[in-house]
């Protein structure tokens, strides 16, 4: 009896020694600590990569990338002595690109493996999708065909296709609003824009899907109407009015801070007004001018006044030239600039990433043009996105309806009533995409660069000067001709010479090569849709 004691002590040893053995990592962990299992660390990073993909990471990027390009190349903002004639600089490009692929991106693309890995998340993994289609879509309105990396793994793709990466677009905003789920753990304060509101991130993303299914319209009419039908019919619909999406600025911190007020107050770097959109505000609406300018025209949109203060010079309002080679001294002091009292008032001013009134004029298009049926009348879509605009800058609504009735029209012949027909540069289609381009002034940018390439509208005045080393433009003088406005910016140099093959390979899907005047996939019909004198 003792002997069998003693052998079922040995074996009780051994299989405690041996369970011992295999447990060392939960006797080392504290249990106080939190681990990946019990807690999503991926948040921090979620939060960081809306901010990041929302605007450009800090000052640094943004400036050359967006006030220095996009502005410039939608004729909000006049540029420096490069930008304002379409010059590339490789250094801004470069900065773009890098901080794209290894911070931002790569970034991203963890927070989503981490979400496929680990029970729990699958909000974080819709929202981390639907930024990435956010992201990459905008990176390649930049620069055209482009490397899309879909995991950590992926470290050196080739340069995809725009029509396969918009159908994976498609694809992705599809599967990720159904993922959401109300009773899983979500954002809350990493989230700076919608807080973790899933409905909410529901309709941002089937506005996306809109967005980019009425990029298709010239390319791909049919797909456009597809994906424009299944985004409003989609679970949780489309923005409706508050939705607006923004990121706010961080008041004191250098490059978080709203970039404008940075540009125009804290470095003196006034941001102008362009002629162009002198001319598409002057007259349009049939109001008054009501603001402190001594000089200047009978009647202008009021959103104009909200915009832009007079110049201090000669208290003018009015606009700067297009793409001035050499630019007389003191130029900028004899024009508008951005509206200290409305646009810059802070350095905390939330930046727009998305409005209702792009919803609402989105829906004017794709209904007008039959993208999109059982949704409304076209004209009742418009309206609601210019009464959204004036609302944002605080005109009222019997204002919005005063100017609504108006046949008044724009340098360019555009009114705002949309029944009225009258005259050259007033169809429907160019009342619409003029009023999202004013609604779009400043942080949309690129979207009414998106639409000129598109469309040819709104009507804009041809810069007067463009870099013939960077791109082939014509010299006619013709506004309708969209070959003699900007369709994207080059690559890297870098890419060029460690990338070569691939490089090589992503150029040979562009129509001219890598320049400046080489229209990237979805823009590649070259429509004219401006009737403009």
């Amino acid at each position: 009896m003792k002997t069998k004691k003693i052998i079922f002590a040995c074996l009780l040893g051994i299989g405690l020694l041996g369970t011992a053995c295999t447990n060392f990592d939960s006797i080392n962990e504290n249990p106080n600590d939190a681990t990946e299992n019990m807690y999503d660390f991926d948040k921090g990073n979620l939060g960081k990569a809306l901010r990041n993909g929302g605007v450009f990471y800090d000052a640094d990027v943004q400036q050359r990338i967006k006030a220095l390009g996009m502005d410039v190349f939608a004729q909000y903002v006049g540029g420096n002595s490069t930008a304002r004639v379409w010059t590339p600089n490789d250094g801004w490009l470069s900065l773009y690109w890098n901080n794209y692929y290894t911070d931002w991106f790569a970034s991203l693309n963890i927070v989503i493996a981490n979400a496929q890995k680990y029970e729990g998340r699958q909000n974080s993994l819709a929202l981390g999708r639907i930024w990435r289609v956010y992201m990459q879509s905008q990176f390649t309105d930049f620069y055209g065909p482009a490397p899309f990396p879909k995991s950590p793994e992926d470290t050196n793709p080739d340069y995809e296709s725009l029509d396969k990466q918009y159908e994976f677009f498609f694809k992705e905003l599809d599967e990720s609003v159904k993922l959401f789920d109300s009773s899983k753990d979500f954002l809350t304060v990493e989230d700076q824009i919608y807080y973790g509101n899933i409905a909410k991130w529901k309709r941002f993303a089937n506005t996306l899907r809109l967005r980019l299914a009425i990029k298709m319209s010239e390319i791909n009419p049919e797909l456009c109407k597809t994906q424009a039908q299944a985004a409003y019919n989609a679970d949780g619909g489309i923005m409706i009015s508050g939705d607006d999406a923004a990121l706010p600025g961080v008041s004191g911190v250098w490059g978080q801070q709203y970039v404008y007020y940075m540009y125009q107050v804290g470095w003196s770097d006034r941001q102008v007004m362009m002629k162009t959109m002198e001319k598409i505000l002057t007259g349009i609406g049939g109001m008054a001018y009501a603001g402190t300018a001594a000089i200047h025209p009978e009647k202008v949109d009021p959103r104009g006044e909200r915009y832009f203060d007079p110049s201090p010079e000669t208290n003018t309002w009015a606009g700067l030239k297009a793409g001035i080679q050499t630019e007389p001294a003191g130029e900028r002091n004899r024009v508008s600039a951005m509206s200290r009292t409305w646009i810059i008032p802070n350095d905390n001013r939330k930046t727009d990433l998305f409005l209702y009134s792009e919803a609402c004029f989105l829906m004017a298009e794709a209904v007008e043009r039959g993208f999109v049926t059982g949704a409304g009348s076209a004209k009742d879509w418009y309206e609601k996105g210019v009464k959204a605009s004036f609302a944002k800058w605080s005109l009222s609504d019997s204002q919005a309806v005063d100017y609504l009735a108006s046949n008044d029209k724009n340098l360019f012949g555009t009114s705002a009533n949309y029944d009225d027909a009258s005259g050259n540069g007033n169809t429907k289609l160019e009342k619409i995409i003029t009023q999202k381009y004013i609604s779009h002034y400043i942080d949309l940018s690129r979207e009414s660069w998106n639409d000129k390439r598109r469309l040819n509208l709104p009507a804009m005045d041809i810069p007067e000067y463009r870099d013939p080393g960077a791109g082939t433009y014509p010299n006619d003088g013709n506004i309708k001709n969209p070959s003699n406005f900007i369709s994207r910016m080059v690559y890297p140099q870098s890419e060029a010479l460690n990338n070569k093959s691939k490089y090589e390979a992503g150029v040979a899907q562009l129509t001219g090569g890598d320049k400046t005047s080489s229209p990237i996939w979805w823009a590649t019909k070259k429509s004219n849709y401006c009737t403009s004198n």
